[in-house]
């Protein structure tokens, strides 16, 4: 079995990104790798121009400050994580960075939509799990209730 020594994480900063990132973590920790943290920012394709709206570079600015603040936690904690801002399509640009950046393992967060919000929203990850050359973890997001029982059983063992 290969050595996991260098960890992609895919954020859309939604929250099931941010459980994603937390697995991530937990696993680069554990094996002591490198964490990529991605975000792929889509292209609107022509049908709203924002050089007039914010300055030529203000979103790609804002989203890189996003993913430091996010990256800042494992840093101060002693992980090695290096900051991604990709443009394109989300999957594919996820594979292109998992071949360019030498990546061993690609952990993403999924919804788990299933039915017709699946089929009309279509899924990053399940693309991704279907092209993808390195061994994918999808962290499904869990269900409020199931977040809230978690909640409050670490309220009640904190005190």
């Amino acid at each position: 079995m290969k050595t996991i020594k260098r960890i992609l994480i895919a954020t859309d900063f939604s929250e099931g990104s941010n459980e994603a990132f937390d697995e991530g973590v937990r696993l680069a920790r554990q094996l002591e790798a490198t964490v990529l943290l991605a975000h792929v920012v889509e292209p609107i394709g022509g049908l709203v121009d924002f050089s007039h709206i914010e300055p030529l570079g203000y979103w790609e600015l804002k989203l890189g400050q996003a993913l430091d603040r996010m990256a800042h936690p494992a840093r101060e904690g002693g992980l090695l994580v290096e900051t991604h801002l990709l443009k394109g399509d989300p999957a594919v640009e996820i594979i292109k960075a998992s071949e360019d950046l030498r990546c061993d393992l690609i952990v993403m967060g999924t919804h788990g939509r299933t039915g017709v919000p699946r089929l009309l929203m279509g899924s990053v990850t399940e693309r991704v799990l279907r092209a993808s050359p390195v061994p994918i973890v999808a962290v499904r997001q869990r269900p409020a209730a199931e977040k809230e029982k978690t909640f409050a059983k670490e309220e009640t063992e904190a005190a």
